[in-house]
């Protein structure tokens, strides 16, 4: 019996070796521009069959404890997805290894795909046994909810709802870049599906992943209410509240029920005081369905009381591998996860089965199903291509003042240091504490924060607060006394009337209560930039090409694309809003191309309008003082008489109308301009 088992362990060992060899080789080059022999890399095939057939004792009792060993059906399975790797070589090694520089022989891609199929089937089979481990507790758990339970999670959902729909309905601004771009990409998801059916719509989900750091898969949660009630934002908001924002409060009720049993008011006291959730929902960040996932690998860490299982850790990887795919960026919090679990495994000498599981968990998806994206997104120099959104720690504390306030922070390190002293907590208390601070530092090695990114410590942060009030609700009157004085101030404060900026660094440092506004924004120079997208519409009546020389928080293209629609008005023009020209807006990340030379209206701002100043927007600010100051360019563009006035902000918007191409003297002054501040930035036109 165990002669054959060695057998077929060795078998299984080479073909995935093989299937190993080729994904390796294809991801090296496509990565780093690594190049190895894949006959040097197939050695990992003899090497993996020795090892299977050494191994299999142990090999053996690992799948009967892990993966249904020995169970009826197992071995069917492996048949079924090796069959499943043949008839879709495309998903599982052709996609993956393209642009690899790889040219396989049919006889070396039959037995990768047989090696895939070994590895897939050893994957679903550890996930499902972690998942029927878990049916147990659910189970228990879900029978143990009363008709109050419910209740509440009804009251829960309507007033997510009332409250997005009320801001929602009060709003009176203009949304544009991330806010607005899951926005329009959701509705043209929508018309996929509507047009094209599921097929199509699935497809351009799937393909979107490798393509855009703003991929389609959150999107299709607000697909459905897209599909029926239309595309306004009133309905894109209440999308994100009842199938994003949802989610992750119901997760937090869930776990303050397993704490304090009927104690609503732990949820509550959770909720309110992370009021930035239901702010970042209402702004339009659907990002937060990410938070959710990654909140849900939370509780699986916080539920597991000491067995450290290696299934339990499969899923907590998975999860935190599919809050990846969400959005790229939660990769930080992912990655912090993993290396407090090796803290957690040194500081309280536990075994190091739950990291391996972690990690199995997390790099098999991604690397099977999505190797380009690992590749190519994941890995990519974000360093250099964000340069220009590093704007410093200050930016960084500001913003995580003004969403979490001072005030509330100081209270979770407190509740945390309480918890590390208490020996039942001190686990608990340890990694809380560790995992957003690792995140942090993580994360602002990269670039700074946008106000989406402060959702990669909301999970931690409500696990704190809700362990941490329930520990305090176990010392009677006084410690319900100290989790009110920690939420009410941080809850009210968003309610207090007050003036918002848009630009970050125009608040102090000093920030201790959250100081944004639950009021619906109402922008005063509304009427005035719909007013100048009509205009522009005009031009592209008349067949000309536009485009916008202003990228700041008050001006951008994104904010005339998506003027009317924020604003519930009907185009009064049926131009095709193509002849609006991206123009690029971030030294490091856009360059500076010819689009501008292919413009028949540049449309320039003054004062010259920037969100990340000179030193990074010199792809805006130089062409667009040439054209005020009549240089360069300025002699191939005659100024029309014309001009536009957004007196609300103290910006007047110049047309300048292309008379002939500047000629290469003219262009290259320009790009001698922005060589003195990117001498090395490659000037194309």
């Amino acid at each position: 019996m165990l002669t054959a088992a060695r057998v077929c362990y060795a078998l299984g060992g080479g073909l995935t070796g093989v299937f190993l060899a080729v994904r390796l080789g294809a991801f090296l080059v496509q990565a780093r521009e690594i190049r190895l022999p894949l006959a040097a890399l197939v050695t990992l095939a003899p090497a993996l069959a020795l090892a299977g057939a050494l191994l299999a004792p142990w090999v053996r009792e690992h799948l009967r404890r892990y993966a249904f060993g020995g169970r009826p059906g197992a071995w069917a399975a492996y048949a079924l997805c090796i069959l499943l790797c043949m008839k879709f070589r495309g998903l599982t090694l052709d996609w993956a290894i393209e642009g690899g520089g790889l040219t396989l022989s049919p006889a070396v891609s039959r037995c990768a795909l047989a090696g895939g199929g070994v590895l897939l089937a050893l994957f679903l089979l550890h996930a499902a046994w972690a998942l029927w481990e878990c049916l147990p507790g659910a189970g228990a758990w879900l029978r143990g909810l009363r008709r109050r339970d419910f209740i509440a999670i009804g009251l829960l959902w309507c007033l997510t709802a009332l409250a997005v729909y009320a801001y929602a309905r009060g709003s009176r601004t203009i949304y544009s870049w991330d806010s607005a771009i899951y926005w329009r990409s959701t509705y043209a998801l929508a018309e996929t599906f509507r047009s094209q059916g599921v097929a199509a719509a699935l497809r351009s989900v799937y393909d979107s992943i490798f393509a855009s750091d703003y991929n389609y898969t959150i999107g299709l949660l607000c697909v459905p209410l897209a599909l029926l009630f239309g595309p306004s934002r009133t309905v894109y908001l209440l999308s994100i509240g009842l199938f994003c924002l949802f989610p992750m409060l119901l997760l937090m009720w869930g776990y303050a029920r397993s704490l304090r049993g009927r104690g609503g008011w732990l949820a509550a006291a959770g909720i309110l005081a992370l009021p930035s959730l239901f702010y970042t929902s209402v702004t339009g960040y659907v990002d937060i369905a990410g938070a959710a996932v990654a909140l849900a690998a939370l509780l699986l860490w916080m539920g597991e009381k000491g067995k450290r299982r290696f299934s339990r850790f499969l899923l907590i990887g998975m999860l935190a591998a599919l809050a990846v795919v969400l959005r790229r960026w939660y990769a930080f919090y992912a990655l912090s996860f993993l290396l407090c679990l090796l803290a957690d495994c040194a500081l309280f000498r536990r075994s190091p089965a739950s990291a391996l599981g972690y990690l199995c968990g997390f790099a098999f998806p991604l690397l099977f199903f999505l190797q380009t994206f690992v590749s190519k997104r994941l890995l990519a120099d974000y360093a250099s291509m964000y340069a220009a959104y590093d704007l410093g720690l200050g930016v960084d504390l500001r913003l995580m003042f003004r969403y979490y306030g001072i005030f509330l922070l100081a209270v979770a390190l407190a509740l945390a240091v309480w918890l590390i002293l208490r020996r039942e907590d001190r686990q608990r208390g340890v990694f809380l504490l560790l995992q957003p601070l690792v995140c942090f530092f993580l994360f602002t090695r990269v670039q700074s924060h946008g106000q989406q990114h402060l959702l990669l410590y909301a999970p931690a942060l409500a696990c704190l607060l809700l362990l941490g009030f329930a520990r305090l609700g176990e010392r009677g009157r006084l410690g319900y006394l100290l989790v009110a004085l920690a939420v009410v101030p941080t809850a009210v404060s968003p309610a207090l009337p007050r003036v918002q900026s848009g630009i970050i660094q125009d608040y102090p440092l000093f920030i201790p209560l959250p100081n944004f506004s639950y009021a619906p924004p109402r922008r005063a120079d509304a009427d005035e930039i719909v007013a100048l997208v009509r205009r522009l519409d005009e031009f592209g009546a008349e067949g000309k090409r536009v485009g916008l020389l202003s990228s700041s928080f008050v001006l951008n293209t994104s904010a005339l694309r998506n003027a009317e629609d924020s604003l519930s008005l009907k185009r009064v023009s049926d131009v095709d809003r193509s002849y609006l020209v991206d123009l690029p807006a971030v030294d490091q990340r856009d360059g500076f191309g010819g689009a501008i030379y292919a413009c028949d209206i540049l449309a320039v701002a003054d004062p010259i309008q920037l969100h990340l100043g000179e030193e990074n927007q010199q792809v805006v600010w130089a062409p667009a003082h040439s054209l005020l100051e009549g240089e360069n360019i300025a002699g191939a563009y005659r100024r029309l008489e014309e001009s536009f006035s957004l007196e609300s902000d103290g910006i007047t918007v110049y047309f300048f109308e292309k008379q002939r191409d500047p000629t290469a003297e003219e262009k290259g002054e320009l790009a001698a301009l922005i060589r003195q501040v990117h001498p090395e930035m490659e000037i194309a036109g």
